[in-house]
């Protein structure tokens, strides 16, 4: 398995109450899997996404990915690990509004030092669909190309893990479609493990995994009794 989590809690603290966002929870994902986890506003799935990447420190518990225990890293080598093994997307993109496609794709890899390859970075673009906009700033991209862009930083250091987070959330319908058929293919082309956050039904029931979280737990998982 790729990612293990085990009695994940996260309470937060607000004065004299407590709320407990996520409650005991106990996952794995195996290598090439694709997650699709659902729920209500204000259920603890995005807790749950945080706490799987890192984010966020629970409360009690552990996660480990690759067997890397997250939580028993010190910061700054938790940020490293991150960079290197976790792609995040995001609904709001988070694309630098100073920086070109290129740029974007490949800052996560100048960060770490590392000089991006030129074939590798095109054919990503390309795969993608946006090699003919590499370098156009954020403003000039659609909410689908913006997206694409951020998947393709979120994978240019060739990440263990993908983990997405409402990642059509931003889009219309159509282009939200087209976004996760992106996200199939990955899974299913190049065996990339996806965990994704999503509250539309339609999307989840396109991954071969669904998990449903409420009040904090895991009430329905497809995937359980996997080892």
């Amino acid at each position: 398995m790729i990612i293990k989590a085990k009695d994940l809690t996260r309470v937060y603290e607000n004065g004299a109450q407590s709320l407990c966002a996520l409650d005991s929870v106990n996952l794995s994902v195996e290598r090439g899997e694709f997650v699709s986890v659902v729920g209500t506003s204000g259920s603890g799935k995005s807790t749950l996404l945080h706490l799987l990447g890192g984010l966020d420190r629970p409360t009690r518990g552990s996660v480990a990915i690759d067997g890397a225990e997250l939580y028993a890293m010190k910061p700054d080598a938790l940020t490293v690990f991150r960079r290197r093994y976790i792609g995040f997307v995001f609904q709001s993109y988070n694309l630098i509004p100073g920086l070109n496609v290129w740029e974007n794709v490949t800052l996560p890899l100048g960060l770490d030092g590392i000089k991006a390859d030129r074939d590798e970075t095109e054919s990503l673009l390309s795969s993608l669909g946006i090699y003919d906009k590499r370098f156009s700033m954020p403003s000039e991209l659609s909410g689908g190309q913006q997206q694409r862009a951020a998947i393709a930083r979120a994978l240019a250091a060739k990440p263990h893990v993908l983990l997405a987070d409402e990642p059509t959330g931003n889009l219309d319908s159509k282009t939200g479609l087209e976004v996760m058929l992106l996200l199939g293919k990955l899974n299913e082309e190049l065996s990339q493990t996806i965990v994704m956050i999503t509250h539309n039904e339609e999307l989840a029931q396109m991954t071969a995994r669904r998990i449903r979280i409420e009040d904090g737990r895991i009430v329905s998982d497809s995937g359980e009794g996997r080892s």
